[in-house]
């Protein structure tokens, strides 16, 4: 095992204020961070101010859209959302 390997449930969650540090530091608003993650503005509102917990992959998902990397995650159509 590499002497600096760190196992995935060792690594902690950014606060949420710290969350929203770093998207302000990068010039993101939740909307585009929201539209990056596939979630609405109000959830990100929420996981930043720790009303909510965001899953492994939306947490990802975020950080990639704070520095600009990866690829948004992809849009998964609603239940009951009416087709135009």
């Amino acid at each position: 095992m590499h002497p600096f390997y760190i196992e995935e449930s060792e690594v902690e969650m950014l606060s949420g204020d710290r969350l929203k540090f770093l998207r302000y530091m990068h010039g993101k608003t939740q909307k585009e961070v929201a539209e990056w993650c596939n979630v609405t503005p109000r959830y990100i509102g929420m996981v930043e101010a720790m009303d909510e917990i965001p899953t492994k992959e939306v947490y990802g998902a975020f950080l990639n859209c704070c520095y600009g990397i990866g690829e948004p995650l992809p849009k998964v159509a609603k239940p009951n959302a009416k087709k135009k």
